[in-house]
């Protein structure tokens, strides 16, 4: 079976791995869509060796076998990836912080034993059943590929103590921005604001519920926000992964305002350690998800408070992965490239 790797700088490679099998606790998924994460495109443009665990961690798919001890999921379920349940036992969970528990932890970055050998740029995968949940009837196949960054966006707003009517600034108007402001809305955000500089991005925002979306090189973002929302925003959330524009967004929120770091950057950022104290700013952070998120998610998405079709762009199939990572590098049109390995 050919697995798609991130093998070097702009390069991705076929593998051929061992067709999967049901191993005990385990349950093989015949894969209908793996989306192309931003970590995968960050792997394929640095070079740097890349966890193939993770290499492709957006999928969606058929259970089509299961091993011994498997109870949750059967042959013919729809299921989508996603992470255990905390485990009780590592010093997290004994200290009561379940939320932070280690195991499911390691599992969700691709180590330890919940870890699977490939990703999903494949036409199957055997997983530690555990991690699988189940996708909704009448979800489609594409909104049930774009679930788990979906859930990423639900974590980052579960750990960010949004108000009701709370003024929301969203930096980075890529799939994790556009599925954050989706999901600061639901979270009762009075206003919305997208920052991007790509044009078809800020529209992108506006349709799925931005008030308004603004080109950060063209403005004086600082001066706009405060004449439209006073001495700055509630909340800030900094979801394009780039270390410039976490200072940035101290310099958007107002004096006891919220930070929310949620895009993954991979250079050091300089701060302002004055500007972060004068304004007592707040800060938080988020990486992945917890189990109980992905059943918030799946609501919010079914009902259509979280809209994840939009975000599909294009689709491609295995032999055109270079090809997609290209575009996704380089041509900011596009938004999720979801990849069907039969086609």
């Amino acid at each position: 079976m050919q697995v798609g790797l991130v093998t070097g700088l702009r390069n991705i490679d076929l593998v051929e791995f061992p067709d999967p099998m049901p191993e005990p606790g385990k349950a093989v998924v015949d894969i209908t869509y793996c989306g192309i994460c931003g970590t995968d495109v960050h792997a394929y443009l640095s070079g740097e060796p890349y966890n193939p665990a993770i290499c492709g961690h957006e999928w969606c798919g058929h259970v089509s076998a299961v091993g011994d001890g498997v109870h949750n999921v059967r042959e013919g379920d729809r299921v989508a990836i996603g992470v255990a349940a905390a485990c009780g036992q590592c010093a997290p969970c004994q200290r009561g912080n379940a939320g932070h528990c280690e195991r499911a932890f390691m599992g969700a970055i691709g180590v330890g034993p919940l870890a699977a050998p490939h990703g999903g740029f494949a036409s199957a995968i055997a997983f530690d059943a555990s991690r699988l949940y189940h996708v909704p009837d009448g979800m489609s196949d594409e909104a049930a590929g774009i679930l788990e960054p979906a859930t990423v966006a639900v974590h980052a707003l579960r750990r960010t103590p949004l108000h009701l009517g709370d003024t929301a600034i969203v930096i980075g108007g890529g799939p994790i921005g556009l599925l954050v402001l989706q999901a600061a809305r639901a979270a009762g955000a009075g206003h919305v604001v997208l920052l991007e500089p790509q044009e078809s991005r800020r529209a992108m925002g506006l349709k799925l519920g931005a008030d308004a979306a603004w080109d950060p090189r063209e403005e004086d973002t600082a001066e706009k926000i405060a004449a439209t929302f006073g001495p700055g925003a509630d909340a800030v959330f900094e979801c394009a992964g780039v270390p410039a524009t976490i200072g940035q967004a101290v310099s958007l929120v107002r004096r006891g305002g919220l930070v929310s770091l949620v895009g993954v950057a991979n250079n050091a950022a300089q701060i302002n350690p004055g500007e972060w104290l004068i304004k007592e700013v707040r800060l938080t952070s988020s990486l992945a998800y917890l189990h109980e998120d992905f059943e918030v998610c799946k609501d919010l998405v079914a009902t259509g408070r979280i809209q994840c079709e939009p975000l599909h762009t294009s689709t491609t199939g295995l032999a055109g992965l270079n090809d997609a990572f290209q575009r996704l590098a380089d041509s900011p049109q596009e938004v999720k490239i979801l990849v069907n390995p039969r086609a």
